[in-house]
């Protein structure tokens, strides 16, 4: 008998989906089903051919073995309020729909995932979803006034019409409130400073959260 001087490993990993049935089995059942199902025709098929193709440059198969495993994988599952969290501006189908396809890249850390989410959603859905708002603020004069614009349900900016360009608030004022046309939904704004458009205001996102029915019928409705 030849003795053999190489040892040749190949290995192949197959992703199966398989019936609930098998992948309730504990390690050892779920490994002995799967070798009885690949039977002789993969176990026993694999090395003769390899030989066949290993003869035609003069080499021979002297023996060979087997290793044969499995591990099920459990999806990692995502709670809807999750991902409304990082993402209120999402409907129910589109958080079904990330839900889905973020669950296999999810990281560990509660930080990472929440950033990873809001990404992900943003990568899905990024387009404008305005819903009508007043904001209530004092001018840099003093004098109060109300402030007409557009709410971004995505990203909690307020985009203001061309008439508020020369709009000056008075600073170190606060958070601003907030109302949302059409429904009883009260929100805080931010004021950052001003620009060629007019004020920079936004509402964080957190905020949206609770509010999320109503904004999204809202932005339906309009």
């Amino acid at each position: 008998m030849s003795v053999a001087n190489v040892r040749l490993q190949l290995q192949f990993d197959l992703d199966l989906t398989v019936p609930d049935s098998l992948a309730a089995l504990d390690h050892a059942q779920l490994c002995q089903t799967l070798a009885g199902l690949l039977g002789p025709t993969v176990i026993q098929g694999l090395p003769v051919i390899a030989g066949k193709q290993l003869a035609k440059a003069d080499m021979r198969v002297v023996k060979h073995h087997h290793r044969l495993d499995a591990e099920v994988k459990t999806a990692v599952r995502i709670e809807p309020s999750r991902i409304l969290e990082a993402a209120p501006h999402l409907t129910d189908a589109e958080v079904a729909t990330l839900a889905a396809r973020a669950a296999a890249r999810l990281p560990k850390g509660e930080a990472e995932q929440a950033s990873y989410l809001r990404g992900q959603a943003l990568a899905l859905v990024n387009e404008y979803r305005l819903v009508a708002c007043v904001v209530d603020a004092l001018l840099s004069s003093g004098k109060p006034t109300q402030i007409e614009g557009k709410l971004n349900l995505t990203n909690g900016h307020i985009f203001l019409d061309a008439s508020h360009r020369q709009t000056r608030l008075q600073n170190a004022q606060g958070a601003l409130r907030v109302g949302v046309a059409g429904t009883d939904v009260e929100l805080r704004a931010e004021c950052s400073g001003h620009t060629l458009t007019g004020p920079v205001l936004d509402v964080a996102v957190k905020q949206l959260v609770p509010h999320r029915g109503a904004l999204l019928a809202r932005w339906q409705a309009g």
